[in-house]
């Protein structure tokens, strides 16, 4: 095939004509749709849109005839994000509430006036130990992220000696002026406060690791950066899967799965860039890679994932386009 472009009044609108083998139809791409697909495929672009192509083998380049806004079928990405069934989260809570109660982080009352009714599951772990497991659900997640926050927030560990949040300013943040649910009015006095969850050194090693390298839609900010509930929360869930027994690819999962419930239309999305640009399906993905800053921090969310599908024209019905925050 040959092609050549034909100059227009802007670059935006000047056109490459493709002219293909005889026999095969030829067709025309503007400009911003040839610089479209070529960032697609990797040939042109910011290095961090290209880590995922140079670590997958794509299939070759081709140019795709304009999709229409709304492609069908539509994988169910979705289910496949969030299964209305469940996802584990491979911990159980054991005596780690009762802990928070006895330290003041949590006040049950204070809690219970938060919400209409709490669930029976929430109002036994305020009762007694539990060795029930830990389901991610649409319904239990509201909750999970509180409980986890306090554990995030509270835990005693070597790690948090240099968290970001440890400085003069720890008051003023989301995650500690944020959780009114404790017997002291702002949570700060809280931090690194309650031995809930015990790591060994190489424990707290894992955590740490999987901990910056791990980031939420809500901000640019890495897990180990617990300026809001669902960095604490999620800080929590690493430390309690750690003592548990989780390996470090346990954790980016369970990670994942956290995040998957708590920013639904976020990861959603993802699923479906992956599925859509990389013919990539959901869990052949490796956790880490959808964690990482490229596609799980504000802007790399964004620029990477929801720029591109908004550039091709591209829509997953029944998700918002509207950013969800903490």
């Amino acid at each position: 095939w040959s092609a050549s472009w034909q100059t227009a009044a802007t670059n935006d609108t000047a056109s490459m004509e493709i002219k293909m083998a005889p026999g095969t139809r030829g067709f025309t791409l503007t400009r911003r749709r040839f610089l479209s697909v070529a960032a697609t495929v990797g040939i042109i672009g910011p290095a961090t849109t290209a880590q995922y192509a140079m670590a997958r083998t794509l299939t070759p380049f081709r140019v795709l005839e304009p999709v229409p806004k709304v492609l069908e079928p539509v994988p169910d990405v979705i289910e496949q994000v969030i299964p209305k069934a469940g996802m584990p989260a491979g911990i159980t809570f054991k005596d780690s509430i009762q802990q928070l109660i006895a330290a003041g982080v949590i006040d049950p009352d204070k809690y219970r006036a938060s919400a209409k009714e709490l669930p029976a599951w929430v109002e036994r772990l305020f009762h007694a130990s539990s060795d029930d497991p830990v389901v991610f659900t649409e319904a239990t997640a509201p909750y999970l992220i509180d409980l986890l926050w306090a554990i995030g927030l509270s835990n005693r560990a070597a790690f948090n000696e240099n968290s970001p949040i440890n400085t003069l300013s720890i008051p003023s943040y989301a995650s500690t002026g944020g959780w009114t649910f404790g017997r002291q009015q702002n949570g700060y006095v809280y931090f690194n406060k309650v031995q809930v969850v015990s790591l060994t050194p190489e424990q707290q090693k894992m955590v740490l690791k999987v901990a910056k390298t791990t980031y939420r839609p809500c901000c640019n900010n890495s897990t180990f950066y617990q300026d809001c509930n669902h960095g604490s929360a999620l800080l929590g869930l690493l430390e309690m899967a750690a003592s548990q027994g989780a390996t470090l690819e346990g954790l980016y999962r369970c990670a994942l799965t956290a995040n998957s419930y708590w920013f639904p239309d976020n990861y959603a999305k993802t699923a479906f860039y992956f599925s859509h640009f990389y013919r990539e399906a959901w869990l052949d993905i490796e956790p880490r890679i959808i964690l990482s800053a490229d596609y799980s921090s504000l802007s790399g969310w964004e620029s990477n994932v929801n720029s591109r599908l908004r550039r091709a024209n591209v829509t997953l019905p029944g998700i918002s386009n509207e950013q969800q925050g903490c």
